[in-house]
C-alpha cells in the first residue's frame, strides 16, 4: 500500500468516525427537544446518561487527526480536511452538552406550561434542529453551498429568539406566566440559539476545507 492510499484510508476512517459523532449529537438533540415539547422527564434522563459517548467520540477523534498530521504529513485539501475536523468537533461536543443543558431544563419546568409561549420556542427549536441536519449533511459531502444555506438560517433563530422574549416579557408584565418558568423556558431557548451558532461554525469550517479561508481570513 502507497503512502497516498495509507493517508487516505486514515482520512475516511476519521470522516467516518465524524460522522457517528455527528449523528448521535443529533438524535441527543432530537430526543431533548422531544422531552422538551411533550414533558417526558424519562427521555430528558435519557439524554443526560448519554452525553459521556459524545465526549469520548470528541478525545478519539481528536487523537486521530493529530495522530494523522503527524505520521502522513497530509498537505493541501487534505489538511485542510484533517484540520477542519479537529476544530468543528469542538462545536458537536457542545451541541451535545446544550441538549444534556436542555434536558436538564425540561426536569425542572412544571407541567402546565404557558401555550402562547410553546410555540415560538418549539418553532425556534425545530430551526435549530434543521440547522444542525443540514450542517452534518454538509460535512459528509464537504458541501460548500450547503453550508452556506446552514449560515443564512441563522438569521431566522435569531429573529424567533428576539420574539421569544418579547412575548415572554409582554406575559410577565400581564401575570400570564410564573417568574420560574419564564426563567427556565428562556434559558432553553438560549441553549437552542448557541446550537444553532455551533451549527453555523461547523458550516464556516466546511468553507474552509473547501477554499482554506475562515471568516474571510486565508489560513491556507
Amino acid at each position: 500500500m502507497t503512502l497516498r492510499q495509507t493517508l487516505q484510508n486514515s482520512i475516511e476512517g476519521l470522516k467516518k468516525d465524524v460522522a457517528n459523532m455527528a449523528d448521535l449529537a443529533l438524535k441527543n438533540l432530537r430526543d431533548s427537544l422531544l422531552a422538551f415539547k411533550t414533558e417526558d422527564l424519562e427521555l430528558a434522563n435519557k439524554v443526560i446518561k448519554v452525553d459521556d459517548e459524545v465526549d469520548m467520540f470528541e478525545e478519539e477523534i481528536a487523537k486521530q487527526a493529530i495522530k494523522i498530521i503527524w505520521k502522513e504529513q497530509p498537505v493541501a485539501s487534505d489538511l485542510r480536511l484533517v484540520t477542519g475536523i479537529l476544530k468543528l468537533i469542538t462545536d458537536l461536543e457542545r451541541i451535545g452538552d446544550h441538549a444534556t443543558d436542555i434536558a436538564e431544563m425540561t426536569l425542572h419546568l412544571d407541567k402546565t406550561r404557558n401555550l402562547r409561549v410553546l410555540p415560538i420556542t418549539t418553532k425556534m427549536a425545530e430551526a435549530v434542529e434543521f440547522m444542525v441536519l443540514e450542517s452534518i449533511k454538509a460535512l459528509v459531502k464537504v458541501d460548500e453551498v450547503k453550508a452556506k444555506e446552514v449560515i443564512a438560517k441563522d438569521d431566522e433563530v435569531d429573529t424567533l429568539f428576539q420574539n421569544l422574549i418579547d412575548k415572554m416579557t409582554s406575559e410577565l408584565k400581564n401575570d400570564k406566566i410564573e417568574a420560574n418558568e419564564a426563567i427556565y423556558v428562556l434559558m432553553v431557548a438560549k441553549y437552542f440559539e448557541r446550537v444553532g451558532d455551533h451549527a453555523v461554525n461547523i458550516a464556516e469550517w466546511i468553507i474552509f476545507m473547501n477554499q482554506g479561508t475562515h471568516k474571510n481570513t486565508s489560513l491556507f
